[in-house]
């Protein structure tokens, strides 16, 4: 049967508490992924990052959302952009199979979110024959605000018709997600945030009854905020 492995990694910008970059690259080398879900990736001045890095040890391509620009309240208090043109700051998938789609999905606004616009992207990846879309997320941090936008993503999915998953950064717990989940079930379970001494699982991946999770894993911890998690899917 088909089967792919997909990862997710909030990357906070690519620094740590104090605003020093760290290695990113070697951790997402490290899950070893046919499909990348980044969250918070950072391009300083809009130029090259650890994404770029990342594709070209792994033959990936990139597809983007940009949420906002660096110059945004929403940056860690600590970073300290470049001087220069504005970098930019969103969500990056990396796929190392053949992309037969790629839809952005613009996605509805919460309420006192200093993000104006966020975004979710549909890649439709080949998966030994079988098309497989994922999605890409990185939910709102407002109380109760990342629902409605994952019912949008999972209507969407619904309408595509292909075997899917939502996978990323929801900021909210999976009993509260499964609510409005119904159709979904989770294919990844333990604590991801904050990092360095978890309470709670706010990274998921959410997959439909097409999609089959035959092992998954939290990932150890670096220095970013958030515990990258993985997963090995079969298609069925």
């Amino acid at each position: 049967m088909a089967q792919l492995t997909i990862a997710s990694f909030n990357t906070h910008w690519g620094v740590d508490r104090s605003g020093r970059p760290f290695d990113v690259v070697s951790p997402c080398l490290a899950l070893d992924a046919d499909v990348l879900v980044l969250q918070e990736a950072w391009r300083p001045n809009g130029g090259a990052c650890y994404v770029d890095e990342i594709a070209e040890r792994t033959g990936a391509t990139v597809h983007e959302a940009v949420f906002m620009s660096d110059q945004s309240s929403a940056r860690p208090r600590s970073l300290k952009p470049p001087p220069g043109t504005p970098g930019t700051c969103g969500l990056a998938l990396l796929s190392r199979l053949p992309v037969a789609c790629v839809k952005d999905i613009e996605l509805p606004h919460a309420q006192g979110d200093v993000i104006k616009q966020r975004h979710s992207v549909l890649l439709t990846v080949a998966v030994d024959g079988t098309e497989v879309t994922v999605a890409g997320m990185h939910a709102s941090h407002r109380l109760w605000g990342s629902l409605p936008q994952v019912s949008r993503v999972n209507r969407v999915l619904t309408e595509a018709g292909t075997p899917s998953v939502i996978a990323g950064d929801l900021n909210m717990w999976g009993p509260v997600v499964g609510l409005v989940l119904p159709n979904r079930t989770r294919a990844v379970r333990g604590r991801t945030w904050p990092a360095g001494h978890p309470h709670s699982q706010i990274d998921h991946f959410w997959v439909d009854d097409r999609l089959e999770s035959l092992e998954s894993r939290i990932a150890p911890e670096t220095a970013s905020d958030h515990r990258p998690i993985w997963a090995r899917l079969r298609v069925v």
